[in-house]
């Protein structure tokens, strides 16, 4: 109810509709931008590591939530990878930078502070995702895998994310985007 002197007007607000709402954001065009952009990089890295574009560029949209998050913004980090200590950033990476992040381990999900990699490029960024996939015991699961984006992803997220949805949600974007097509 709004008070305008001494009469009062009572503004009825109809109900969001989130469809519609939904709708509109995802026909905004910024998500076929990203794509359009992050593409070509994730081509790249797959000709240079192997690995499945399709999975590359879904990471990159969540990790960056479409290029838009201060991660990516102001550190061009793209995959949300942490420094090895605060002030080791590991070899492509031009310094550690802090941030506040959500864990999920150990249970329950809870925020802390973390300090993550900050680079010169979009593609050093990309770059390193490649590098670090290939060459850590972490994920050395997911490359006998490599050639099916599915199972690639169920393998790298198992220490990638402490989201225990993590794959699943990569997998809603390969299908929801298409992005396999940067896999034929």
């Amino acid at each position: 109810m709004i008070h305008i002197g001494r009469a009062a007007v009572l503004l009825v607000v109809p109900p969001i509709d989130q469809v519609s709402v939904r709708d509109a954001a995802l026909s905004a065009g910024f998500q076929e931008a990203y794509v359009g952009a992050a593409g070509p990089i994730a081509l790249r890295i797959h000709a240079a590591y192997d690995i499945p574009a399709s999975v590359t560029v879904a990471q990159s949209i969540l990790e960056s939530n479409w290029g838009r998050s201060k991660l990516s913004t102001a550190e061009r980090n793209y995959f949300g990878f942490k420094c090895v200590t605060p002030t080791s950033p590991g070899p492509l990476a031009l310094r550690c930078a802090r941030y506040p992040t959500t864990e999920c381990i150990p249970a329950p999900c809870h925020p802390v502070d973390a300090f993550f990699r900050s680079y010169a490029s979009v593609d050093d960024s990309f770059r390193d995702y490649g590098r670090l996939l290939t060459t850590s015991s972490n994920y050395a699961a997911a490359l006998p895998v490599r050639s099916d984006p599915d199972a690639f992803i169920r393998a790298v997220a198992r220490k990638y994310a402490t989201d225990p949805e993590y794959a699943n949600k990569v997998i809603r974007l390969m299908d929801l985007y298409d992005l396999r097509r940067f896999d034929r």
